[in-house]
């Protein structure tokens, strides 16, 4: 096979190459800054952007504790005066104001409603059967939507109460309550007492 080279003399090549385009330096120089400038703009959007979000949900975290924070210590507030106007004053009508509508009572005796309708009738029949009643709370808690209280009620039996006639004996109840509480009312209650024990030492 024949090889053929085909000669090209110096002045066509130099027209040839004035043809062609040719990057040089310095246009070359010039795309690579202006690329820089596009990516150092980008990076700069995105970490302003990400800081900005951070401070936000760091906001929104800090104002959920402080609502939370609010929210259990007025749930405290709202089982402190139920304990004293309910069980301390004997004011049934608070039931209507301090209880939910849909309230259950999960420690109500065997047999009986599980809603308010047991605890005011206890209630106003300790009214009746005892005398110089006062309510000591001595620890609450609080955590999301319930209030733990330890409380001691002490009494004087000066009248009839639950078949028994007035002793004067002086009285003093342990009682360990949790309520779960919603929209600033209580809407599910357990209650843990000694009561039995005292009862039976009229």
């Amino acid at each position: 096979m024949a090889i053929l080279y085909h000669k090209i003399d110096n002045k066509k090549m130099k027209k040839l190459q004035n043809k062609v385009p040719v990057i040089t330096g310095a246009t070359s120089g010039m795309a690579l800054a202006t690329a820089k400038v596009i990516i150092a703009i980008v990076l700069l959007s995105l970490t302003l952007g990400y800081q900005n979000a951070q401070a936000q949900s760091s906001k929104n975290i800090n104002n959920d504790k402080k609502e939370n924070k609010m929210t259990v210590e007025q749930n405290k507030q709202v089982v402190i005066r139920f304990n004293n106007e309910f069980f301390g004053k004997g004011n049934t009508d608070i039931t209507k104001e301090l209880l939910a509508a849909n309230f259950v009572n999960h420690s109500a005796p065997p047999n009986a409603p599980t809603d308010a309708s047991p605890m005011v009738k206890f209630i106003t029949d300790f009214h009746h059967g005892f005398s110089d009643i006062s309510v000591q709370i001595h620890e609450i808690f609080g955590e999301g939507d319930k209030v733990c209280v330890r409380k001691t009620i002490t009494a004087t039996h000066t009248g009839e109460f639950m078949g028994k006639q007035a002793t004067g004996k002086k009285i003093m109840l342990n009682i360990f309550d949790i309520e779960v509480l919603k929209d600033g009312k209580i809407t599910e209650r357990w209650n843990s007492s000694d009561f039995p024990q005292i009862f039976q030492s009229l």
